[in-house]
This record gives structure tokens, C-alpha cells and sequence, in this order.
């Protein structure tokens, strides 16, 4: 594969998927401040800590790929999603459903693919958390 594939135009979601995906917003800063009450403090420390634990999140996914053990990547990929929806990164949550999906379905060509699409849909919302943190 040459380069990141972007998460809309990945061969394995249907086309009103992908259309979809391509409207989704990486973060969705109004969704997650309403949520948390306008409490900026709150989500300085929110987005921090889920900087800091999706890597070991992603890790365990990956991990669970490589090791052909669907129960923990499934698992993992639920925690993912979770993760995401908490903080209202859309496109991330989008991801680890289709994660989970793939698992279910043992579908070994979509989980490879995954491992390139989330790594790519976490550096775009890191870089979209990023300054709400060096504030």
C-alpha cells in the first residue's frame, strides 16, 4: 500500500458508507463541550488522558490481529469505540465499528486494512486534539 487510505475510500464500505464517512468530522468540539457542560478544565484532562491510553488501545488491537484472537480484538475494538464516542471523535468511533463488524464477520481483508486506517484516523484527530490541551 503507498501512503494512507484515507477512511472514506476504503474497498470494503459500501458507497453510502463512504459517503458518509467523508461528512463525518474527525472531532466534533461543540458535541463533546455540551457534553461535558462547557467545562474546559474537564476537557483538557479528558482529551489528555485519551491521548494517552489510545495508543496502548490501538496496541492491543493490533495485537490481537496479528495473533488471529478475534475475542480480544473485538473487545479492544468496542473499547476503542467507546473511547471515541466519549470525546465525540466521529470518525474514530465510525472506525472502530466497522473494527468490530469485521471481527464478527471474520473478514481477515478489512481487519489488515484497519490497522493502516486507524493508525491514519489517530494521527488526524490527535492533531485535532492537540490544541485543546496547549491551551
Amino acid at each position: 500500500m503507498d501512503g494512507p487510505v484515507p477512511f472514506e475510500e476504503t474497498l470494503w464500505m459500501t458507497e453510502i458508507e463512504k459517503k458518509k464517512a467523508a461528512r463525518l468530522p474527525v472531532f466534533d468540539y461543540a458535541d463533546f463541550l455540551a457534553r461535558i457542560d462547557g467545562d474546559h478544565d474537564l476537557l483538557r484532562e479528558v482529551v489528555e488522558i485519551f491521548l494517552e491510553d489510545t495508543p496502548r488501545l490501538l496496541s492491543g488491537f493490533y495485537t490481537a490481529i496479528a495473533q488471529d484472537d478475534l475475542v480480544a480484538a473485538e473487545r479492544a475494538a468496542h473499547t476503542l469505540k467507546g473511547a471515541a464516542a466519549n470525546i465525540s471523535a466521529c470518525r474514530l468511533y465510525a472506525v472502530s465499528q466497522k473494527a468490530q463488524q469485521a471481527v464478527k464477520n471474520k473478514d481477515r481483508e478489512a481487519l489488515d486494512d484497519m490497522i493502516t486506517i486507524f493508525e491514519d484516523n489517530f494521527k488526524q484527530l490527535e492533531r485535532a486534539l492537540r490544541p485543546y490541551i496547549e491551551k
